[in-house]
């Protein structure tokens, strides 16, 4: 069974649909990478996934379980709020933007979700964050406060962060957008163990190279719809849609780096 089986997705934003049923899976353990161009959907899918933006229409399933929605008297209506929580707590988000606690220390962060949410007590949930920390590069930065890492060192706070709460897949939205450009190998290197390591995920990037050394599957969007998707080696030298072509084309210094 797949981790993550989206069927027919479909997003609006008034007369805008960035979401055009949008059908895609993601099985344990693969790394699912999206690109394309801007305004093609790559981010608003993954906030669909996260429940940050209301679908309207289609289904999500995470281990077969049904995305913000129950079934109530033989229909489905909306999961109240405790329930989307709850689903939220299975699935890791990293941002574009960094949104740590300013006043917390990078082990603070870490540790918020899983002693709050999870009710993990406290002994517990340090010895969890400095294993994390540590496992992106930073057990050297515990005490330290957003205001004193760089940006990269913060992105990675925010991986560990969203891994504290042990999710089944971890979703990435443009996660070095935001970064410098010598402060985005950092990054992309502890997606890279992150991969090695096994773990599920779907991540939006305009990064091709990364895409094509990375993903198991790359996926290919334009105007909210899937146009194109399989294996790296293939999408990327023998693509089959015209608009894939061109896209490809522009960014051809990128993919071959």
């Amino acid at each position: 069974m797949s981790v993550l089986h989206l069927h027919a997705v479909t997003k609006r934003f008034g007369a805008h649909t960035a979401l055009d049923a949008v059908d895609l899976e993601v099985a344990e353990g693969e790394v699912v990478v999206v690109i394309g161009p801007s305004g093609s959907g790559k981010s608003t899918l993954v906030r669909a996934v996260h429940q940050l933006e209301p679908i309207d229409g289609g289904a999500m399933y995470l281990d077969g379980e049904l995305l913000g929605h129950e079934e109530h008297r033989g229909a489905l209506r909306p999961l109240p709020p405790k329930g989307v929580a709850a689903q939220r707590r299975r699935i890791g988000m990293v941002f574009q933007q960094f949104n740590l606690f300013g006043h917390f220390t990078a082990l603070q962060n870490v540790t918020e979700a899983p002693r709050l949410v999870h009710r993990v007590g406290r002994a517990r949930c340090e010895r969890e964050a400095r294993t994390l920390l540590e496992r992106v590069g930073l057990g050297d930065r515990t005490g330290h406060y957003p205001s004193q890492l760089s940006g990269g060192q913060q992105q990675r706070v925010a991986i560990a962060r969203a891994l504290a709460t042990a999710p089944r897949i971890m979703l990435f939205d443009e996660p070095t957008s935001a970064l410098d450009p010598e402060l985005v190998e950092e990054v992309l290197g502890v997606l890279r163990g992150l991969a090695a390591d096994g773990l599920t995920m779907l991540v939006v990037t305009h990064e091709m190279a990364f895409a094509r050394e990375v993903a198991d599957r790359v996926v290919f969007m334009e105007a909210g719809r899937i146009v194109e998707s399989g294996p790296p080696d293939e999408l990327f030298t023998r693509p089959r849609s015209p608009r894939l072509r061109t896209f490809l084309a522009r960014h051809a210094r990128e993919v071959s780096a």
